[in-house]
């Protein structure tokens, strides 16, 4: 990939395994409820929670409408009476003391930051939270800056994210930016909106309609050295 100066990469499923840093998050949160946490109450909050994400990227939700129903409708699903606004607040605050990273998360960002000036950009909810997370992992410094949406004020894949990214990046066009990240709507379209390169490491060998079209596609973080 020529001309390319900056690397924006993601974080949460493509440096760190956000669904085991969830799952950790939701049994601790569990227990100190007093619940009995079984595996397949995870898999529920996946389904929740990947489409309630999904209309925040669509601008159909605000985290904070999230934060409000995403528990009680988890519980809702389960059969659980329980307030899920209490579950949410643990589970957020138990969240900030995981970190699983990816297999080659380490060694692509050893291998990119020798090559490109390395940012992370993130839809978190908390910039010291994300922060915390990354130097669970061993990984903040790796990068020139961390761009987290609830500091910067817009969230992929708005163009106003990436424009702010933009403006504190040491790079003067955007075709020296490329975007790498597991999320088609988030990472891959807001990177197309904004009119930069993209990568999509398809996390777990997720299904492509073709609607929104990647410039390359890897399965494994290794596979970027191959295009960059």
């Amino acid at each position: 990939m020529k001309n390319v100066k900056a690397v924006l990469i993601d974080i949460d499923n493509t440096l760190l395994d956000f669904h085991k840093s969830a799952k950790a998050s939701m049994k601790k949160s569990f227990e100190r409820l007093g619940l009995e946490f079984k595996d397949c109450y995870f898999d529920t909050f996946t389904v929740v929670n990947d489409a309630l994400w999904l209309e925040i990227e669509k601008g159909n939700l605000t985290r904070q409408q999230l934060f409000k129903i995403r528990f009680n409708t988890v519980f809702k699903s389960l059969g659980i009476s329980c307030d899920g606004t209490v579950c949410e607040d643990y589970f957020r605050e138990n969240l900030k003391d995981f970190a699983f990273p990816i297999d080659g998360a380490i060694e692509i960002l050893e291998y990119l930051t020798k090559k490109y000036r390395l940012y992370a950009a993130s839809n978190a909810n908390v910039y010291a939270e994300q922060i915390n997370r990354l130097k669970l992992a061993n990984m903040l410094g790796y990068f020139k800056d961390v761009f987290i949406s609830q500091q910067i004020g817009y969230q992929k894949p708005d163009r106003e994210f990436f424009n702010a990214c933009l403006e504190r990046m040491d790079v003067l066009n955007k075709e020296e930016i490329v975007m790498i990240g597991d999320s088609l709507t988030a990472d891959i379209q807001g990177g197309k909106n904004f009119g930069i390169k993209t990568i999509w490491f398809n996390f777990n060998n997720k299904s492509n309609d073709g609607v929104i079209i990647p410039d390359y596609t890897v399965h494994a973080l290794s596979e970027i050295k191959n295009l960059l």
